[in-house]
């Protein structure tokens, strides 16, 4: 997460040679990771969700 609360994903993968961040869709004001390897984030709103992958919602 950015300071401007952009989050990303390390890919561990970077075909061009400069990142293997990926930023994900949505914002964060807090995010975590979980002991079971799940991430977790809360929005400004203060709700709270779980990354689940690159997948449509």
């Amino acid at each position: 997460m950015d300071s401007a609360g952009d989050v990303y994903r390390y890919t561990n993968f970077d075909a061009s040679g400069t990142n293997p961040w990926i930023e994900i869709p949505g914002t964060a004001t807090d995010i975590t990771a979980g002991a079971d390897g799940n991430a977790w984030h809360v929005n400004s709103a203060g709700d709270i969700y779980r990354y689940t992958g690159d997948q449509p919602s």
